[in-house]
């Protein structure tokens, strides 16, 4: 077991494999401060007390990564890692760190260290002599780096609960896990060594008395097989660590199972992403993807089990307090004269509150968001855009409804689309000097830029119909703030004279650039306090206006249509020029009491959150939204009839076996056997025969499931009769539903020991 002074320690998390390098924004590059800092807050706030991280120690082979070739060692590749160790240090989060990889992933492992060596056999690596070298020297340079944030190596800070020596290492020898685990164990005494392998408990990890932590991985998560696991390593005085589970295979039982078993030190999902940096989430689609708090209903539950079984195996350790990263408005575009709205979300918020003054940035705010709107739900089209100045801003709420923080303001004029540059990466500029360094500012919520003391610098951003350009910066009395220049042809650059204000330590910079303006940038002076960048925004004339109402377009299906399915969408043609639709759905002609009165989807069509009723008479209006006005469809209102209520056809089978393996049959009782049947089908296509041997005893109820392409329809429930006198059963479709470890050494705290 771990101790923590003096008291027992476990945890549960996740893993952030990208923390150091990140592959899922732009190719492969560092993540942004943002992102390092609102996964790390997620994780805390689903009750997380460790995360494992590859890239915070593996990293090879690419021109950010710590190690971009031979003998090469880059330290800008440390900034992302710094950040992150002190970020998790002031959470209060422990960190597991891979120094290598079984997988030739785009952060590099043993295989690239091979590779540069010339190895024939990647597995070469554990026996060569130049391979354990290399290793040796890639280790030391890691731990012994030191982060500028704490004025610690990182063998030295107890955030880093422990390095691995590898993630999944398949072809581990034991006399290499000896050799590497005592060469780490020296450099990082006060730190303990995990390893493990891609699945199972791995012997050499096992048996070495070098090994502190033996990391078994899960996919998908076992309770059985764990408890075996874990069974096996504490037998051998080793603390047991559930490295990765998969993240959709745990459920509340598993939770209170792993809980209970005081033997389960460590238990760390795969794995969790959080905001983008501009709206919405990251996106990784491995199938193990969690997002806080769930992008769907199975979503939700994975992360409320993970959550659960992290407040469980945690405790009630005191932890230090998160602060509270405000959304950002990243965007005000206009969608043929509708205002889009785009805002980079908060850790922790559940749902957003969007409002709108026309009075300017103060007020008055009138609520536009009736229903939930969430991290996917941006950007967010105003269906009730103003033809006049409009401001936003957006609340982000907890599971309660209870605002957490609200944005500052962003504003656009009637034609005007805005644009605000979060600084976080180089995306959005058109070029900057190597001169100009990015500082984290607050607590995750923004960037400074600025060049090194003494050194000159400018960035450039390209613009299109610019309107205004506002630059601001956090000031001091002797700060040396930058020159704007504007550009029409990307050449020749002239200084403009901008409108200063100053308000207690931020100044702002704001111009107007000629409206053939093709760039504008900010050029430093070389100076001892240059002012730092901290936040950028651009209005331009909208690109997407609207000067009449949409064009014409009609609704489909056609006036008076019958057998209309249940479940298929309501859809219509496209019109010109249409920024979003309002559809009535209702079963009076005069569209009162309405089923559907929606306002605001995007695309030409539309699926009801519910079926619709079979045999019943529907009338439909589809209106067409946009800056200048509206139209509807020309054949509206119209009228169709929808279909009777079809459990299963049964003319989407090739054969009879492909019948069998749809409708599994319930286990107990006689053999049923089921096949196509055209006989009985009413002179159309086919039916199911349910076969059964009338000499098996018991009535027996069975019921069999509509196959995964058939969802939404009504079970099918069929009664075979047995015994005697029963007959063979022919069973046709129907409509209708059936009723309802102690190891090697031990520390002092704060770094947690075996």
């Amino acid at each position: 077991m771990l101790t923590l002074q003096g008291e027992p320690f476990r945890f549960a998390g996740t893993n952030l494999y990208w923390l150091g390098l990140d592959e899922n924004v732009r190719g492969t590059d560092h993540p942004t401060y943002f992102r390092i800092d609102d996964a790390l807050k997620t994780a805390r706030i689903m009750n997380a007390s460790g995360v494992r991280s590859h890239t915070l120690g593996t990293s090879l082979g690419c021109a950010p990564c710590i190690q971009p070739g031979p003998g090469e060692f880059n330290n800008d590749a440390f900034a992302p890692i710094d950040y992150t160790i002190a970020r998790a240090r002031a959470y209060g989060l422990r960190l597991i760190v891979p120094l290598t990889d079984q997988w030739g992933y785009y952060h590099g492992g043993y295989p690239t260290m091979a590779k540069w060596l010339g190895l024939k056999d990647p597995e070469d690596f554990y026996t060569d002599p130049r391979a354990k070298a290399a290793y040796k020297e890639y280790s030391r340079q890691v731990l012994n780096h030191r982060n500028p944030y704490t004025g610690l190596r990182y063998k030295d800070d107890s955030t880093v609960m422990s390095w691995e020596l590898g993630n999944e290492l398949n072809g581990m020898t034991r006399d290499w896990v000896d050799e590497m685990g005592a060469y780490l164990g020296k450099l990082a005494p006060r730190q303990l060594i995990s390893v493990g392998r891609q699945q199972g408990v791995d012997t050499a990890a096992l048996t070495s008395p070098e090994v502190d932590i033996v990391d078994v991985h899960y996919y998908p998560s076992s309770v059985l097989t764990m408890a075996a696991a874990t069974a096996r390593v504490t037998g051998r005085g080793k603390v047991y660590l559930a490295g990765e589970h998969g993240s959709d295979s745990l459920t509340a039982a598993d939770a209170l199972a792993l809980a209970d078993d005081p033997n389960v030190t460590g238990v760390l999902s795969w794995s969790l992403f959080g905001h983008a940096d501009d709206h919405g989430y990251v996106r990784h689609d491995d199938g193990f993807t969690l997002h806080y708090p769930g992008d769907t209903a199975a979503m939700r539950t994975d992360v409320l089990a993970n959550a659960a079984l992290a407040k469980m195996i945690g405790g009630q350790r005191r932890l230090p307090a998160l602060p509270v990263t405000p959304p950002l408005i990243t965007s005000i575009t206009k969608q043929s004269g509708i205002n889009e709205i785009a805002w980079r979300g908060t850790a922790g918020a559940h749902t957003y509150r969007i409002q709108r003054s026309v009075r300017g940035a103060h007020g008055p705010w009138t609520t536009l968001t009736t229903t939930p709107v969430g991290d996917n739900d941006t950007p967010w089209l105003d269906p009730t855009t103003p033809q006049t100045q409009a401001s936003y801003r957006v609340s982000a709420l907890d599971r309660a409804g209870r605002t957490l923080a609200t944005s500052a303001p962003l504003g656009a004029g009637p034609s005007q689309d805005a644009e605000v540059d979060t600084l976080q990466n180089w995306a959005r500029t058109s070029a900057h000097s190597d001169s100009l360094q990015r500082a984290p500012d607050g607590d995750g919520d923004g960037v400074r830029i600025a060049p090194r003391p003494r050194a000159t610098a400018n960035a450039a951003w390209k613009v299109e119909r610019p309107e205004a350009f506002t630059a601001r910066f956090a000031t001091r009395a002797d700060s040396a703030l930058p020159t704007p220049e504007v550009t029409q042809d990307g050449t020749t650059w002239k200084q403009v004279k901008p409108v200063r204000s100053t308000t207690g330590g931020t100044t702002t910079l704001r111009i107007e650039p000629p409206h053939d303006t093709a760039g504008v940038r900010l050029v430093w002076a070389a100076a001892s306090h240059p002012a730092p960048l901290t936040c950028l925004t651009l209005v331009r004339k909208a690109a997407s206006v609207a000067t009449a109402a949409p064009g014409a377009f009609r609704q489909n299906p056609g006036d008076g249509a019958t057998g209309v399915p249940v479940g298929e969408p309501l859809a219509w043609t496209a019109p010109e020029n249409a920024a979003h639709y309002a559809v009535v759905l209702a079963t009076n002609a005069d569209l009162s009491d309405p089923v559907i009165d929606v306002t605001g989807p995007r695309t030409t069509s539309y699926r009801p959150p519910v079926n619709l009723r079979p045999n019943t008479t529907y009338h439909l209006r589809v209106t067409a939204v946009n800056g200048a006005g509206s139209r509807r469809a020309e054949n509206a209102p119209l009228s169709f009839t929808t279909s009777a209520l079809t459990v299963d056809d049964f003319e989407g089978y090739p054969d009879g076996a492909a019948l069998s393996a749809a409708y599994p049959r319930d286990p107990g009782g006689g053999p049923v056997a089921l096949s196509l049947d055209s006989q009985h089908a009413d002179g159309e296509g086919h039916a199911l025969r349910a076969a059964h041997d009338p000499g098996t005893p018991a009535t027996r109820e069975s019921s069999a499931p509509c196959p995964p392409h058939r969802t939404g329809a009504a079970r099918a429930t069929c009664v075979f009769g047995h015994g005697p006198t029963a007959p063979r059963a022919e069973v046709r479709p129907s409509s209708s539903p059936p009723p309802s470890s102690t190891g090697r050494r031990r520390y002092p705290s704060p770094a947690p020991t075996t």
